[in-house]
């Protein structure tokens, strides 16, 4: 019995991931159709969007695409994907201080390191390519 409630558990796992996925694809396609529509308004630097709320909705984007494969694939590389670029995103966006900056660039540096020595030949494989890609 707690076989098949594990295997229940998992499929059901996986349907949870996909919807939410699939969500979170539909949020990121309506805020890309809401950013082309901005772009106009962003020479006026007094309104919305300027430079930095700009750079903020592209990472924003950004991390939720790679968020989605992640969700879709399950591999390391995909994790690494996200945190790099929500690292990167804090240190371009944030402006905070010089030490958190530095602490920022460290993480990064400490996550390239994880990615060189710590991955195994398992994890560096690639990603499966779709059928047209491979053609």
């Amino acid at each position: 019995m707690e076989k098949y409630a594990q295997i229940f558990l998992k499929k059901i796992t996986k349907v949870m991931e996909f919807i939410i996925a699939v969500l979170l694809a539909c949020g990121i396609i309506i805020m890309i159709f809401q950013l082309i529509l901005s772009i106009g308004k962003l020479p006026d630097l007094n309104t919305y969007p300027n430079y930095d709320d700009l750079l903020t909705s592209c990472f924003n984007l950004i991390i939720g695409v790679e968020l989605i494969r992640m969700l879709y694939l399950h591999t390391p590389a995909t994790v690494f994907e996200v945190l790099l670029f929500a690292i990167a995103r804090q240190i371009i966006i944030d402006h905070g201080s010089p030490l958190s900056s530095l602490i920022g660039v460290v993480a990064i540096a400490i996550l390239f390191a994880i990615r060189k020595y710590l991955f195994s030949p398992f994890d560096k494989k690639e990603e499966p390519k779709a059928p047209e890609e491979s053609e």
